[in-house]
C-alpha cells in the first residue's frame, strides 16, 4: 500500500483500489489495533501507516492531539470534558475523536469553546 499527499488530497493506493481523500473530508485519523482508520463523513478507510507517518504529510490543520488520534481542527463541531486531562471531539453524524488537552492548548490557542471557555 502506498500513501501521498497530492493536490490536496490523499491518494491511497491499495492492490486493488485507488482512493481519492479530499483533505477537507477527513474528520480524523485514527489508529486501533495496529491499524490506522481515516474517518470521513461517508467512510472509514483503513491505510497501512503509522499516525506519525500520516503527519509528515499533512498540513497545519491536522493535530495529533493524542497518542491514537490526528483531528483535522477546521472540522470540530465541539469539545466536551471526558476526564481531567482529555476532552472529546465532536464531528458531523457525532463521530467522536479523543484530544489531550495540553496538546490542544499549545497547538491551537485561538480555538475557543463556544460560551467563551478557553481550551
Amino acid at each position: 500500500m502506498d500513501i501521498q499527499l497530492v493536490m490536496n488530497r490523499l491518494l491511497v493506493v491499495k492492490r486493488d483500489q485507488i482512493v481519492y481523500i479530499e483533505l477537507s473530508e477527513i474528520l480524523y485519523i485514527e489508529r486501533i489495533n495496529q491499524k490506522t482508520l481515516i474517518h470521513t463523513d461517508l467512510q472509514e478507510i483503513r491505510v497501512g501507516v503509522s499516525l506519525k507517518q500520516m503527519m509528515s504529510m499533512l498540513p497545519d490543520i491536522f493535530v495529533r492531539s493524542h497518542k491514537s488520534y490526528i483531528v483535522n481542527i477546521l472540522n470540530l463541531r465541539e469539545l466536551n470534558f471526558f476526564n481531567r486531562n482529555t476532552y472529546e471531539a465532536y464531528y458531523k453524524n457525532r463521530k467522536t475523536a479523543l484530544v489531550c488537552k495540553d496538546i490542544m492548548r499549545n497547538s491551537i490557542k485561538s480555538l475557543s469553546i463556544e460560551g467563551g471557555e478557553r481550551i
